[in-house]
């Protein structure tokens, strides 16, 4: 050391050592730049997952919002002077995850991964990106129970988008994918192949939002109404996630009531008689 130090005699044999011993600094630092590797990798893979779940919610969200096009067209078409006045409907979406469908055939009912802890409430319309689903009938902190269109309990306001002819679309319970129209009278301007859209009316569903589409008209003249049917627009069977979707307004002013209107019913009956 006091010969290097005063003359530096040594210090061809100190670079020799220097880079002798690089590799061994190598790899005493590999392990060191192995983890640091692999964290970004795995930071790098979930940072990707999570973008494209994010993309697949957004792609899912727009294919719901499009399916208003199919209202606003025929909208267009009869009242041009009041284009751009339509209701639109605004406010929070969130999509959800189906984690059960209840076992019984006669029970139409999803249990979806979202509760009060997301604000939903009981009523709150359903969608999927085909049509409109159903409606939760209960809610959890964690969970929602969603009860679907075509589950016998449950009836919704509907119009042919087409005629403007308004009906109320009631499940029929055996079926997941079909709804029977109640209150069309023999004359009515239906066809086969007509869509059926929801009417707004009640302010529980939005408007004009695909609800089924007629596959079946009969028509007695010996009685006042027809009987008509119709396959839904949502893949009931087969949806993995719906849209929950919030109005502008406070959803609590909204009838809390998820079966027909019983005033329409005695009215009808009363009508018939």
């Amino acid at each position: 050391m006091f010969f290097d130090h005063r003359g530096q005699h040594l210090s061809s044999l100190r670079n020799f050592l220097s880079t002798f011993l690089t590799p061994l600094v190598y790899m005493a630092d590999l392990p060191g730049e192995l983890a640091n590797w692999s964290g970004e990798r795995i930071r790098g893979r979930d940072d990707l997952f999570k973008e494209n779940q994010s993309l697949k919610d957004e792609v899912f969200i727009l294919r719901t919002q499009l399916q208003k096009l199919v209202a606003l067209k025929a909208e267009n078409a009869q009242l041009r002077n009041l284009l751009g006045t339509e209701k639109k409907v605004e406010g929070k979406r969130l999509v959800a995850e189906i984690i059960n469908v209840a076992s019984d055939p006669n029970t139409h009912e999803l249990l979806i991964n979202k509760g009060s802890r997301d604000e939903v409430y009981v009523g709150q319309a359903v969608l999927d990106a085909d049509g409109v689903v159903g409606q939760v009938i209960s809610v959890s902190l964690l969970t929602s129970r969603v009860l679907l269109i075509t589950d016998p309990r449950h009836a919704i306001p509907v119009r042919v988008e087409r005629s403007g002819e308004r009906s109320i679309a009631i499940g029929i319970g055996q079926q997941v994918d079909t709804l029977r129209l109640q209150y069309v009278r023999n004359t009515a301007d239906i066809r086969i192949g007509d869509l059926i859209l929801s009417s707004g009316i009640g302010e529980r569903f939005p408007d004009g939002y695909p609800v089924a589409t007629i596959v079946k008209i009969e028509r007695d003249p010996g009685k006042r109404y027809a009987v008509v049917e119709a396959s839904t627009e949502a893949q009931l069977a087969r949806t993995g996630q719906v849209l929950l979707i919030w109005p502008d307004r406070d959803p609590r002013t909204q009838s809390n009531s998820i079966l027909e209107d019983e005033a329409v019913n005695s009215e009808e009956s009363s009508d018939e008689s």
